[in-house]
């Protein structure tokens, strides 16, 4: 081959090696590695890009896809790279003819049949709805009495300070950092990090990758590490309308499993298509607990052409989709599965022959990688009040699906003591609450299942043990407190109202359950002897808001200046100019005993002039005006006609009531 043919082909080579790089980097979604143990075996390795002109970078370029997503548009291929000049003439030629002879089909289809299909194929669950309660403000909460009753000389939370600070102390007392967890995010910065991670969406073209597993849509949301053309999962994203009960759910095994199998497929208990909901919620009340093992969870609206829309709304360009509103949650780094953690470190049941501590002695120089961890003692209480903490908040919101997978575990080691030549580091067992879709129901379980707690089949020597003095020390003031319980409804309600279904009958119901479990909480916590098993087998209750509306009673006004009730039918008969029943104390005695027996009757005769012999006219600012009703018009006549203004209502407080659940037990009790 002469070097003129050999300059024309390297130069026709580079020529279309640039074209299919500018095409796939322009059309092309692009997604993140996933892990070793996560990614596909053909799927490439890294989406991160290298400033050297290397072949793998541009292999990367071309096969940077998300294999798992339904509507990525197919690569070429990098051998389309060394086709013939005829070849590729050809196939433009004739791509252009067939695009100039359908041109008018083309512009009939975009213009006309597409968007008749779209109205005629779109579900009436794809209109989006402005709840009712969007703008509306939130009502006034105030607990005047209070089923929660703290035991005497505890601690009394009052003011907001109080409860703010009852994290700290709590943790002093015990001698700990009052330090909270790697993954707490402010809502500010929260914000920024949903910013970014749009810009990460819709300019770099960087998608969410679904997973795999779970019986819902949900995706690894990548964010970009700082200072580097690298990317981390960082957040997971479940999207409303691909939850189980959605009418976009990816999963067909679950769409079969619903259609085919409607009796056996759901949770009655639970509110359907809710589950986003309840993610962020368990975030709220897991704050408001001071656990802090829920990672931050937020509603918040994306879009992406990895998520899963009809064949109608699917583009390859991201700005031409609609969002979707879903739950996004912090990724925890470094956390493993519980049932994985318990493999590699199986939990022992007799921990009277385990060692005092698990302290592990390393070089000055060492690394915390060379540390063997170990159970002992030591590292099971701790391990245990860990768990307690997940015990009392999935009690509370009722979690239905608390499995061995539906957690993690972290292993921390901190530095106890330095000396010369050697340091101690001792091990930290952390948990992260993750996937509590299916909490917060609203009423018990009383049908098929019973969907118990997973941590119940743990051995006895971690759930079988009393609740620990700290865990008793913790909770019961906050859950006793009625200034926290109307903090936390306040924002457990804006959470829920955040749904465009959302029914206040519902929502009322949700309440009910959960406090009814936390008045069991309260009172097993009370008995010194009681742990997650006692917990467990209490009964079931709910606990009511009744709301009352408090007469309004300016301080130093005389109460038979309040206006009369305006509901009673003889309400006209004791306006007429006769005596009240509730004044006749504020008569002198002279008057009452004058002409009259002990047994003075609730309304006096009149006198021919409208008095009472004997009796004081009561006059109200109300009965002085037009509005006043004639002698002897009954109760009737009244309500037909044209009544006065109502006086205004006072405040709204709730009275708390105790009910006990009498509905019969699920049939099974083990799953």
């Amino acid at each position: 081959m002469s070097e003129s043919n050999n300059g024309s082909f390297a130069k026709h080579k580079r020529a279309n090696n640039e074209e299919v790089g500018n095409t796939t980097n322009n059309a092309a979604p692009k997604t993140p590695p996933l892990d070793a143990n996560d990614q596909d075996p053909i799927s490439p390795t890294s989406l991160y890009h290298s400033n050297g002109p290397s072949t793998e970078t541009v292999q990367r370029n071309l096969y940077s896809r998300s294999y798992s997503a339904p509507n990525t548009p197919q690569f070429h291929h990098q051998s389309h790279a060394y086709s013939s000049n005829a070849m590729q003439d050809a196939r433009r030629n004739s791509l252009n003819e067939n695009l100039l002879d359908n041109n008018n089909f083309t512009k009939f289809k975009k213009s006309i049949l597409l968007p008749a299909a779209k109205w005629a194929y779109s579900p009436i669950t794809k209109i989006q709805r402005k709840s009712k309660y969007e703008t509306k403000e939130p009502d006034e909460y105030r607990i005047e009495y209070s089923v929660f009753q703290s035991l005497e000389g505890t601690t009394t939370l009052v003011t907001q300070e109080d409860i703010s600070n009852h994290f700290q102390s709590s943790r002093r007392d015990s001698g700990e950092l009052a330090q909270l967890p790697e993954n707490y995010i402010t809502e500010f910065d929260f914000e920024a990090l949903i910013n970014q991670l749009k810009d990460v969406i819709e300019e770099d073209h960087v998608y969410p990758e679904r997973i795999l597993t779970g019986s819902s849509g949900s995706y690894f949301v990548f964010g970009n590490i700082e200072s580097t053309s690298l990317y981390e999962k960082v957040g997971v994203f479940k999207p409303k309308s691909e939850e189980p009960y959605g009418p976009l759910s990816p999963k067909w095994t679950k769409w079969l499993h619903r259609t085919f199998f409607p009796c056996c497929f759901g949770r009655s208990c639970l509110i359907p298509n809710l589950g986003y909901i309840s993610e962020a919620a368990a975030c709220v009340l897991d704050c408001q607990l001071q656990s802090y093992i829920v990672p931050y969870t937020a509603v918040i609206r994306l879009r992406a052409p990895t998520f899963y829309y009809q064949f109608w709304d699917k583009s390859n360009d991201v700005t031409k989709l609609s969002y979707k509103i879903g739950s996004f949650q912090m990724f925890l780094h470094g956390y493993v599965n519980a049932d994985s953690f318990f493999k590699m470190y199986p939990i022992p049941t007799l921990e009277h022959l385990l060692p005092k501590s698990s302290d592990t002695e390393i070089g000055i120089d060492s690394d915390v990688d060379s540390c063997k961890f170990s159970w002992s003692r030591g590292s099971m209480s701790q391990f245990r009040e860990e768990l307690e903490k997940m015990v009392i908040l999935d009690y509370i919101m009722r979690n239905t699906d608390r499995g061995m997978d539906n957690w993690m575990i972290k292993l921390e080691w901190h530095e106890v003591r330095r000396l010369e030549s050697s340091k101690t580091m001792r091990p930290y067992l952390k948990i992260g609450a993750i996937d509590s879709g299916l909490a917060f129901p609203w009423k018990h379980p009383n049908e098929w299942r019973s969907f118990p707690f997973g941590w119940l089949f743990l051995p006895l020597s971690l759930i079988g043990q009393p609740f620990s003095k700290r865990t008793r020390q913790h909770y019961l003031p906050l859950l006793t407190s009625k200034l926290w319980w109307e903090t936390t409804v306040v924002k457990l309600k804006n959470v829920f109202m955040k749904d465009a279904d959302f029914k206040d009958r519902l929502w009322n119901k949700q309440l009910a359950v959960l406090k009814g479990q936390a008045f069991n909480v309260v009172e097993t916590l009370k008995l010194n002897f009681a742990g997650p098993l006692e917990l467990t087998r209490c009964q079931n209750l709910l606990v009511f808001d009744d709301l009352m509306y408090m007469p309004r009673h300016e301080s130093g006004e005389r109460r038979r200046s309040l206006p009369l009730m305006l509901s009673s039918c003889y309400e006209s008969d004791v306006r007429n100019g006769h005596r009240y029943l509730s004044q006749l104390s504020e008569v002198s005695s002279e008057d009452v005993n004058n002409g009259e027996d002990e047994y003075t009757p609730l309304l006096a005769p009149l006198n021919t002039n409208g008095s009472g012999n004997n009796s004081q006219i009561l006059s109200f600012p109300s009965q002085t005006d037009e509005s006043t009703p004639p002698p002897y018009e009954s109760g009737y006549s009244r309500i037909n006609r044209t009544v006065e203004t109502s006086p205004a209502k006072g405040a709204k407080v709730v009275i708390e009531r105790l009910v006990r659940e009498d509905s019969r037990p699920p049939v099974f009790t083990w799953c």
